[in-house]
């Protein structure tokens, strides 16, 4: 080791969807960098270790700084894929999600394999960060998911709903006519073209429908005050500027630094 270079002992996390991976490489609480790529099926463990690789590499990172990991997903077939791939490329078993895996929080679901591990990730993290207030997690992403916590740490369940570019997508592939357009945050009620309209009714459809099941979970919680978190790859400002709430909090990387507190619980020490 040369002089200039320092001993690195990082914390790979994946959060696998239905449609991107975020990665993040942490050496603490918040991560030293970030990445995507997209979701594949089809890929091979030696397809996903040669991105990653040089994902890690842009960022200035070796494979060798990597000494734990944990693999959350939505996508069972992506699971074993990147447990495999760790295994093999990186030498040692990742952590994984699973009945066993210690939590700091309790899971209400009436199924609880149905969960899945990016809402168990939010709840771990909003419990940790907000613990004694009631709090909403808000996941934009393919879906648009509400994660609940209680003040007691309680994972209570919530709601989902299409996301944007499933809804955009919804209307193109449903219909003869219209056609697949880049959504426009604008604050607009009635479109002047087939664009405006389009736009107009996604974006405002789905404030509306997250306004108003945010005051459905408040009732049903009979909870006056909560605080409200926004994450995931299609947050946008308009978006989170016109939630009816008052106390939110924005946090691109807030699933990730959940995943990596489930970590921690859970890594073997050595």
């Amino acid at each position: 080791m040369s002089k200039n270079e320092t001993l690195k002992n990082y914390i790979l996390v994946l959060d696998v969807g239905n449609s991107n991976i975020t990665a993040g490489v942490f050496s603490g609480d918040e991560p030293a960098c970030s990445f995507r790529l997209r979701t594949n099926i089809n890929f091979t463990e030696d397809q996903y270790y040669t991105q990653i690789k040089q994902l890690l590499e842009i960022n200035k990172t070796s494979v060798s700084d990597i000494k734990g990991a944990i693999v959350g997903s939505v996508v069972p077939v992506i699971t074993e894929s990147f447990t495999g791939m760790i295994k093999k490329y990186f030498g040692f078993q990742p952590v994984t999600l699973g009945p066993r895996t210690k939590l700091n929080i309790k899971n209400r679901y009436r199924n609880k394999n149905e969960v899945g591990d990016d809402r168990l990730a939010n709840a771990a993290r909003a419990y940790a960060v907000n613990k004694g207030k009631d709090t909403i997690i808000i996941d934009l992403g393919t879906s648009i998911n509400f994660d609940v916590v209680d003040k007691k740490g309680n994972f209570l369940g919530g709601a989902i709903m299409p996301g944007i570019n499933m809804s955009l997508h919804a209307l193109f592939a449903g219909t003869a006519k219209l056609p697949k357009i880049n959504l426009k945050y604008t604050d607009m009620g009635i479109g002047k073209t087939t664009e405006e309209s389009i736009s107009s009714g996604v974006l405002n459809g789905i404030i509306g429908g997250i306004n108003e099941t945010v005051k459905m979970i408040k009732k049903d919680m009979k909870a006056k005050d909560v605080t409200v978190i926004f994450t995931g790859g299609e947050v946008n400002p308009l978006v989170v500027k016109r939630l009816n709430e008052k106390r939110v909090i924005k946090d691109g990387d807030f699933t990730l630094k959940g995943f990596k507190l489930i970590y921690d619980l859970n890594a073997r020490k050595k």
